[in-house]
């Protein structure tokens, strides 16, 4: 008993503080001194895209990360723009989006090693946005039908871009229509009013666009699509409250109450781990969702790291996950920036007993599959 006692220890320290943080300081501060920055997504090959923001102009500008240096994505000469980096592919490549700083248009690009290359318009007056980017240099977006004058906005398309070709992949039947992930295989996720006039996710393959139905509410939106073509993505449920969900195999799961404003935040990858903000005692929580539970990042991170979490928002396909929190220091100053988060290799000796005493490291702050494969609390 003392042995397993011994060996114990270390194992649930293990499975409590699975992740090592790494603050992405741009040191962009401006006049202020006080640094606004953001980590949104990260590749296979640990490169991570974000933003931060220009005090002085308000702008974001979009960064690049890989191994401790960054590279700022350049302006277009003689104009400013915010920048959006949307997608990273494990070739280097780059989903992003330029917004003019005059109007409400924007312009999405594909960005690899250095150059800019424009998406063409699925209209000659709108402008095409750029949502996923997957492995074979496919885009996905939404695209403008017309010009944007500021009171009637146009009607929105999807669209997929691929070497140098736009097609327009048009709308559940209504005025508007958002892509925002692919796989490898092109399947296309994202949402779309129907001819009835209501937002409903969509899955967009060889057999075309078709609706993926709701948790029993009106409205539902997919965000993002696995290389197993699992979907995950939000719906309102019978009663109205929006909770995310899991389409696997011609099945919709409840995966638990989330919150709607944060719904771009859901992330898939290959090993179906999901990312997002989930309801946790009593809050909205940054979560990691696994093996049907759901549990709040925060509490995987050494509180010695002095970092409080506020947003996961990127996954890979190794576990890391990148974010948005601040950090206070020793003597209470703070700043709040990107943060990378790296699984912390389990030690093949502690495998097999961090498996029986799994549920120990878990007690009191889960969620698990119940009857019905929906999520519930767990409690001592």
């Amino acid at each position: 008993m003392l042995l397993l006692s011994t060996l114990a220890l270390p194992s649930l320290v293990q499975a409590q503080y699975r992740y090592t943080t790494e603050r992405l300081v741009t040191g962009m501060t401006g006049r202020s001194d006080y640094e606004s920055s953001r980590a949104t997504v990260i590749g296979n090959d640990g490169t991570v895209g974000g933003r931060y923001n220009i005090p002085e102009t308000w702008f974001d500008q979009a960064y690049l990360w890989k191994n401790g240096v960054f590279t700022y994505i350049p302006n277009k000469p003689g104009e400013v723009f915010n920048h959006f980096i949307t997608g990273i592919n494990d070739h280097g490549g780059v989903a992003l989006n330029f917004n003019y700083s005059d109007t409400s248009s924007g312009e999405g690009q594909y960005y690899h090693n250095g150059v800019f290359t424009p998406i063409p318009r699925v209209n000659y007056m709108g402008n095409a946005r750029v949502n996923a980017i997957n492995n074979h240099g496919m885009l996905v977006g939404d695209a403008g039908m017309g010009l944007d004058d500021w009171t009637t906005p146009p009607d929105r398309h999807t669209f997929i871009y691929q070497n140098g070709v736009t097609t327009d992949i048009g709308t559940l039947g209504g005025r508007f229509a958002y892509a925002q992930g692919v796989n490898d295989a092109g399947v296309v996720v994202g949402g779309s009013l129907n001819a009835a006039g209501v937002m409903r996710a969509f899955i967009y393959d060889a057999a075309g666009m078709h609706e993926l139905g709701t948790l029993g509410g009106a409205t539902s939106h997919a965000y993002d699509v696995n290389q197993a073509g699992d979907v995950v993505g939000m719906s309102q449920t019978a009663d109205g409250e929006w909770h995310g969900f899991l389409y696997r195999n011609g099945t919709m799961t409840d995966i638990g109450l989330m919150e709607q404003y944060s719904a771009l935040d859901l992330d898939i990858n290959d090993a179906g781990q999901i990312i997002g903000k989930g309801w946790l005692n009593g809050a909205y929580r940054p979560v990691l969702l696994e093996n049907g539970v759901m549990t709040d990042v925060q509490t995987y991170i050494d509180p010695a790291d002095r970092f409080q979490l506020s947003a996961v928002e990127g996954l890979n396909d190794h576990g890391q996950i990148v974010g948005t929190g601040c950090y206070t220091s020793p003597v209470g100053e703070w700043s709040c920036t990107g943060v990378l988060l790296s699984p912390v290799p389990e030690p093949a000796t502690w495998g097999m007993l961090g498996a029986g005493l799994g549920v120990l490291a878990f007690y009191g702050r889960r969620r698990s599959w119940g009857a019905g494969g929906a999520w519930r609390v767990t409690r001592g």
